[in-house]
């Protein structure tokens, strides 16, 4: 038998749940029971997260049943671990982790209140979230507000959602692993709570571009006394090597600043076939604005992507890069109106154009951030990005909403990817290429509707070296150039500056 040990809460219970399902997969043999203990993190409800006097407060009364040999395993929220732990347990492995992101749920009853006094009140009691939101969400929401007011809250995830409805404030923000765990695992009634709760909130997944997550949010931390061998070798049988790495390094990033849920910032290590995709976002306790986004990898034919002569690039700067004009069709706009229970996904701001309202039964998703500001400035309520990253990444959106149906509104030739269903809002008109191409090395795309309009016109560049973002882009060059010179990059000045100094 093994005893697997949790916090009582409803989250807690569901998480040690699928660790126990896990290690039940791979060894039938073992018959597993559940022990369910508050800890003082749980009792104290009043005291500010970032003002508890010590690290650990959700962990270390499960921590000392393992010392004590009360229970074999001790499950975590992996982010509510301190970044260093004292000796006599180890942390022996994690599950596949969860959405990283976190969420941000509005009253759709004071979004009037919102607009008029141009001040919203939001219910958090993370540093790291008031910060990042604090210069996000202006340009995020569809309504102008000058004012951000945080206000703490605690509890778990329902008691959190009950304070939030009975109370004054206009939105909250929740860990979205912590609510889609609950969605998809909890007993019918708490979850059809929850769901009856979104009916009467707007929501949005912020994006790890713009707000990186706490720390190992999203992960679980299977927690063992160092000296119990055998399980610790159950544990590596089901522990994701991928999810584990990805989280040391949050963690190892986070302990250089001093660790802690004081701190006001949040780092995300996404692991991608290309790299990882490293973000790093706050302000330090001395002070230091921290703003970091990066692929990390392990380059390839370096001395081809590096020290290369701007004279040799493609484009030189953003001005020249003019391939096409854009002439939206009129007769999308009707067909946009009409659209119903769809996620759509906008792949550029004007989209929609002329468009003055979506029904409220969509969801509205955007390519990039930017994207989702342009919109934003129109009036649009988004509610979620694939930041840049492409179609392959998965918003998760039918959790929040019992809808996959997904649509994309971009131009008439677009090729087709993981989103099947397209509408044309607009077309592609090629404008003459002024630049010789054959004559450059380096190239950054932006679409791959460009990529092949100057393959056309200049079949010799198919030898040259290639770059774009890390989405659709990336998949149609790839096609087309060998690995070796194709080469993705998170942006056109990430691109430039890379391989001109690199």
């Amino acid at each position: 038998m093994i005893k697997i040990i949790s916090r009582k809460s409803d989250l807690a219970v569901i998480q040690a749940n699928l660790v126990g399902k896990a290690i039940k997969e791979m060894y039938p043999e073992y018959n597993i029971e559940y022990v369910h203990k508050e800890t003082r993190g749980d009792i104290d409800l009043s005291t500010p997260l970032s003002k508890m006097p010590e690290a650990g407060v959700f962990t270390t009364d499960l921590r000392d049943a393992l010392i004590v040999g009360d229970a074999d395993l001790a499950v975590h929220s992996w982010k509510d671990l301190p970044v260093k732990l004292d000796k006599g347990t180890v942390i022996a492995g994690t599950l596949p982790r969860a959405d990283m992101r976190d969420i941000l749920l509005v009253k759709k009853s004071n979004l009037g209140l919102i607009k008029k006094s141009k001040s919203i009140d939001i219910s958090t009691s993370s540093p790291r979230r008031s910060y990042n939101i604090n210069s996000f969400l202006p340009q995020a929401l569809p309504i102008e507000v000058d004012e951000i007011i945080f206000s703490d809250i605690r509890g778990n995830i329902p008691t959190r959602l009950d304070k939030f409805i009975a109370g004054k404030s206009d939105g909250i923000v929740l860990a979205k692993a912590a609510l889609d765990r609950i969605l998809i695992n909890s007993d019918k009634s708490l979850s059809k709570k929850i769901r009856s709760l979104l009916k009467n909130v707007e929501w949005m997944v912020l994006p790890l571009s713009e707000n990186p997550c706490a720390p190992a949010q999203g992960a679980l931390a299977i927690e063992v006394n160092e000296k119990r061998h055998e399980i610790i070798n159950i544990i590596k049988d089901i522990n994701n090597l991928d999810t584990f790495n990805a989280v040391q390094v949050e963690r190892d990033t986070l302990s250089r600043f001093g660790g802690g849920c004081h701190q006001k910032i949040g780092v995300s290590n996404q692991k991608r076939t290309f790299g990882d995709i490293f973000s790093l976002k706050g302000i330090s306790d001395e002070g230091e604005i921290l703003d970091k986004r990066v692929i990390n990898r392990v380059s390839k034919n370096k001395v081809s992507w590096g020290n290369i002569d701007e004279r040799d690039i493609f484009p030189s700067d953003l001005k020249s890069y003019n391939l096409f004009s854009r002439a939206n069709l009129k007769d999308s706009l009707l067909k946009i109106s009409a659209l119903k229970n769809k996620n759509i996904l906008a792949s550029r701001g004007n989209v929609l154009e002329g468009v003055l309202d979506l029904d409220s039964s969509n969801n509205l998703w955007t390519s990039g951030v930017q994207t989702w500001f342009n919109l934003a400035k129109k009036g649009f309520w988004v509610n979620g990005t694939f930041d840049s990253l492409g179609e392959a990444e998965d918003p998760q959106v039918s959790l929040l909403s019992n809808n996959n149906d997904w649509l994309k509104l971009t131009h008439e030739d677009s090729m087709e990817f993981f989103i099947k269903e397209k509408l044309p809002t607009y077309k592609l008109i090629r404008n003459k290429i002024k630049d010789d191409l054959s004559k450059k090395t380096h190239f950054f795309w932006m679409s791959g509707s460009a990529f092949l309009y100057a393959l056309e016109e200049f079949p010799d560049i198919i030898n040259k070296f290639h770059s774009c973002g890390p989405g659709n882009t990336y998949e149609i060059i790839k096609k087309n150039v060998t690995e070796d010179h194709i080469k993705v990059f998170l942006s056109y000045n990430d691109w430039k500056s890379g391989i001109i100094n690199e």
